[in-house]
Order: structure tokens, then sequence, then C-alpha cells
């Protein structure tokens, strides 16, 4: 009996904790800053996770991109890509346990990496996951990526910046059709989904505020969206905060990868977007203001000043 409830406690580690492979889980990446002064260094987090009721949420699970199976790239204002794979870091610490005679594998924490932007312009980081899951014949390939704006100056300006709307050619693919760079509360952004390279009709798209488990699949709620017939929706903020863009799809492809036979496909396609807040209102232009008027009034003061010296004399 004790045995018995050994097994079923190991074959619910298995079921939730890392000895599921990475592939049963989605995996985002996100920079810890939206806009950067050109000459500063970028730092990305590309944490796995999002599987818990459909992939409807933003939680972090003991899993991890898998980087025998995985590409990461970084897109540069001037079109050049640079690898990043060499500076993948793993910041977590992978153990193998045995419970009531099952081994599985504890993985915490998950991969990061960096860069210096040298340009001015946009930024993508671009990661791609191709891999048969060892617990179903299922082909998984996951694309995900995260774009930061360079500016020159201070990061408060407000450059338009272009290249935010570039298709990198991922299988599955959310392309912001306005500049992710510099949203806040209050903005809409219109995006595309393109499936192998053509517009994904009716595909269902998911907005996930971190922090947020959003309802169950089919309960109406604003941040659950359908693509028309162009591939095309969008989304409007409400709240400062990161926010994980994703779409699915499921197909009956079959075939073998890598020595392994697979069934049907799934694939997922993210991108991961940071939000501020909503400026204050006119606050910079009131202050503005305020500083011409007082300029003016000292300028005249001092006409003033200078015409009463030079008459009193």
């Amino acid at each position: 009996m004790k045995r018995a409830l050994l097994v079923m406690m190991a074959a619910a580690i298995i079921c939730i904790g890392g000895a599921v492979p990475v592939s049963a889980h989605d995996g985002w990446i996100q920079s810890n800053v939206s806009r950067v002064t050109t000459g500063d260094m970028v730092y990305i987090d590309m944490p796995f996770g999002n599987h818990q009721n459909m992939h409807r949420d933003y939680l972090i699970y003991g899993s991890k991109w898998d980087l025998t199976a995985s590409t990461f790239v970084l897109h540069t204002p001037d079109k050049r890509t640079t690898d990043l794979g060499d500076r993948v870091i793993d910041v977590g610490k992978d153990e193998t346990k045995i419970i009531g005679g099952v081994q599985y594998t504890d993985k915490n924490g998950y991969l990061v990496t960096s860069f210096q932007t040298d340009k001015k312009g946009i930024y993508i980081v671009d990661a791609r996951q191709d891999t048969v899951v060892s617990y179903a014949p299922e082909r998984s390939i996951k694309c995900a990526k995260s774009i930061v704006g360079s500016v020159e100056g201070s990061t408060k300006s407000n450059p338009a910046l272009n290249g935010f709307d570039q298709t990198l050619g991922q299988v599955l693919e959310i392309i912001p059709l306005k500049d992710t760079t510099n949203l806040r509360v209050g903005d809409t952004l219109p995006f595309q989904v393109l499936y192998k390279g053509e517009p994904l009709t009716d595909g269902h798209v998911s907005v996930i505020p971190r922090g947020t488990v959003l309802p169950e699949m089919g309960t109406p709620n604003p941040f659950d969206l359908m693509t028309d017939s162009e591939g095309k929706a969008s989304f409007t903020f409400t709240e400062a905060n990161y926010h994980l863009i994703v779409v699915h799809v499921e197909t009956d492809e079959s075939g073998v990868l890598n020595g392994k036979s697979y069934s049907f496909t799934k694939y997922t396609g993210d991108l991961t977007v940071i939000v501020s807040p909503a400026p204050l209102q006119d606050s910079g232009n009131r202050n503005w203001f305020t500083r011409a008027i007082d300029n003016v009034r000292g300028f005249f003061q001092t006409i003033s000043l200078s015409i009463g010296n030079f008459f009193s004399r």
C-alpha cells in the first residue's frame, strides 16, 4: 500500500514537474526593457511554462528550452543576424531524483542571454524549437520573439522606429503592425499572424498579462481574439505590465524527425511586449509651458530693471 502511494506520488510529480519533456510546455522570451539608449545592454529571459488551463497563464514550470533542438538568433537594425546560442546561460540547476522507484529530472530556473546595442533601430530576438516529445507521437514546433528599440539620447524620447514588422520566417509568427517598443496603457496594438508564410484565418490568439490566468477556453473574455481573413487582430492594453501574445495550431502532419516518428504536429507562436503606464495628463507640456512663461517673465523683469536703472541715473 505504501509503495503504491509512493508510485502515485511520483507519477504526479512527473506530470506536473520537470520530468515532462520541454515540449510539454510553451516557451517565451522577454527583455528587461522595451527601449534602451544605443550602446546599452539588453538582457533576455527565456522561461518555459504556460501549460496550465490550455496554455492560458504566464507561469513558469519545471522545464526549459532544449538547447539541442533550439536556435536563438538576434536580428539587428542593419539586417544582420547573430547566433546567440553561445551566449545562452542556464541559471537553474537540474537534478535527477528517484521517488518510489521512478526516476525523473527536476528542472529549475530558465535560460538567459544578452546583447549590446550598437545602432539606433529595432532589435528582434528570435527563438525556435523543433522536437518530437517522448510521451506522445507529437512533433512540437515553437516560435517566440521579443522586440527592443534602441534610441539615441534619452529613452524617454519618442522617435519613430522602423523594422518592427519585418517577417522572420517563423513557421507560426506574430507580426506587430505598430512599434511595440513604446506601448502605453490605452494603446491599441494591431498585429498579423502568419502560418507557413500565409495569413492565419480564424486563428485563436490569447493576450495574457503577467500574473493573470485566463478563463477556460470558450468563455467570452477580452483577452481572447480571433484573426480575420487577413490573419489580423488587435488588442487594447488596459494595464502596465508584460503581455504574452500567443497562438496555437494543431495539424495531422506526420513523419519522422531525428529518428523519432510522430503522427501529429503542434505549433506555437508567441510575442512578448512591455506596456508602460499612460503619461501624466499633459504634465510635460504644462511644465514646459510653465518654464517658458517663467523665462519670459524673467526676461521682461530684467528689461524693466535695466530701464529703471537707466532713468534713475
